[in-house]
């Protein structure tokens, strides 16, 4: 059996996101107006937390687990140039915390030759 949801929930649901979809883009509007490199640094943060939340089955096509990491790459390095551009040592801190993530995931790898 089948419950369809009554207008008065897609309605409230449609309201809820319009209502997200405006914040987010407020905050992004005052953040780029005290400077267009912290607006960019923030749109790529939330590039970054979408691709993280949005996890694919383990069954998904690995051309949709390789489009996720490459999203959270490229918002990646641009969250770290956008840091450079506004505050350098904020983005050495991007750098650090990249070196220092590849080392833990190379150091906690099983080898593949035991």
């Amino acid at each position: 059996m089948t419950t369809q949801r009554t207008s008065r929930a897609l309605a409230r649901e449609a309201a809820g996101l319009c209502l997200t979809a405006v914040g987010v883009l407020g905050v992004l509007v005052a953040l780029g107006a005290l400077h267009w490199a912290v607006g960019l640094n923030a749109a790529c943060g939330g590039i970054i937390a979408v691709g993280i939340l949005l996890t694919p089955k383990p069954d998904a096509p690995r051309s949709v687990h390789i489009l996720r990491w490459a999203a959270c790459g490229v918002g990646y390095c641009g969250a770290a140039v956008s840091s450079f551009v506004a505050c350098p040592p904020v983005g050495w801190l991007y750098v650090a915390l990249a070196v220092a993530a590849t080392g833990f995931w190379l150091a906690t790898r099983e080898s593949e030759g035991a």
